[in-house]
């Protein structure tokens, strides 16, 4: 990534929009490191609204993905034995050697 400081803010808003829908693909990770990367330029006063909106998105995004997947978590820990055929399914056993 080209550092910010020789980014204009036209180019900031083309790459944070890429990031921002490139999250869609399932990769809530590029959302946390889209907020991160720009939020210091969001920060400045003459920061355009369209840099502010895609890097706030992407902070949603990440969070949301965050509480899906950790009380999907929860959930399938504490109730899978319950589950019975499919519990055992969706469950990854890794046998060990000898």
């Amino acid at each position: 990534m080209p550092k910010l400081d020789k980014l204009g803010f036209d180019e900031m808003i083309i790459i944070s929009k890429k990031m921002f829908y490139g999250g869609f693909a399932f990769l809530p990770f590029l959302w946390l490191v889209n907020f991160l990367y720009f939020f210091q330029q969001t920060r400045k006063p003459s920061a355009p609204k369209q840099l502010k909106h895609y890097v706030y998105l992407s902070l949603g995004g990440c969070l949301l993905w965050f509480i899906v997947l950790t009380t999907w978590y929860g959930i399938f820990v504490n109730e899978r034995t319950y589950w019975g055929a499919l519990g055992d399914k969706l469950t990854v056993v890794i046998p060990k050697g000898s």
